[in-house]
This record gives C-alpha cells, structure tokens and sequence, in this order.
C-alpha cells in the first residue's frame, strides 16, 4: 500500500469520525431544543442532511420585532448555530441576550459542541457538512 492511499484511508477515516460525532450532537440536539436559528439557506440544508427534525428558522444579522414576537410565541429553547466567523460569533452573541431578555432559553452547548468539532477539521460554518458528507458517499 503505497502513502497515498494510507493518506486517503486516514482521511476517510477522521471524516467519518467527524460525521458520527457530528450526528451524536445532532440527535440531542433534536431531543432538547424547539428550534434552530442559521444565517443561510446552505446552513438549514446542512443540518436537514445531518438529521436536523427540528425547526430551522433562518435569521438575517438584524432581526426584527416580528422574528423575536415570533419565536416568543411558538418556542421556549432554542440553539443558534451562526458561522463560526468573528461576525457570527457577535451575532450569535447579540441575539442570545436579545433572546434570553424575551425569556427564550438559548442552549448554547450545541454551538460550542459543534463549532469544537468542525474546529478541529478546518471548518468555520454550518454549510461545511455537506462537503464532509459528500466526501464520505
């Protein structure tokens, strides 16, 4: 077996590693949260691919009066899985305060769960699972 394909093999190895984690979080997250907030529509397709069953409400960087009356009436805890950018990660932050002042709980475990998994691949957003799943088909 020449380095090549020792290299492929360990590299198909950590990315199914990475997925089974992955969908370890993704299962308690779908038994604990009501809903999850994404920035995109690549985003909300990367967490149905993971097995997201959940709600995923899409939030642009300002959200208005309507989004937080919205989420107040229909959920009590929720995960944001913003990009793990410096941008996402003030967003994250900001409508987390905006949240818990409307009394909805935000479970920020899973972001820091999954931010620490995709971390430790190179990856910095949400939409990055769909290139890791499509690796491992």
């Amino acid at each position: 077996m020449n380095n090549n394909n020792r290299s492929e093999r360990a590299q198909q190895k950590r990315d199914f590693e990475t997925y089974a984690e992955l969908e370890s979080v993704i299962e308690e997250l779908n038994e604990s949260v009501d809903a999850i907030i994404v920035e995109g529509a690549r985003d909300k397709k990367g967490l149905r691919e993971l097995g997201i069953t959940k709600a995923i409400l899409m939030c642009s960087t300002k959200p208005d009066t309507a989004f937080i009356d919205d989420l107040r009436s229909r959920y009590k805890r929720v995960a944001i899985l913003t990009d793990y950018d410096r941008a996402g990660k003030r967003f994250n932050k900001r409508l987390t305060v905006r949240l818990e002042h409307e009394s909805i709980k935000v479970e920020t475990k899973f972001r820091s769960k999954i931010g620490r998994i995709l971390g430790l691949r190179g990856m910095r957003d949400i939409e990055s699972v769909n290139a890791l799943k499509k690796r491992l088909l």
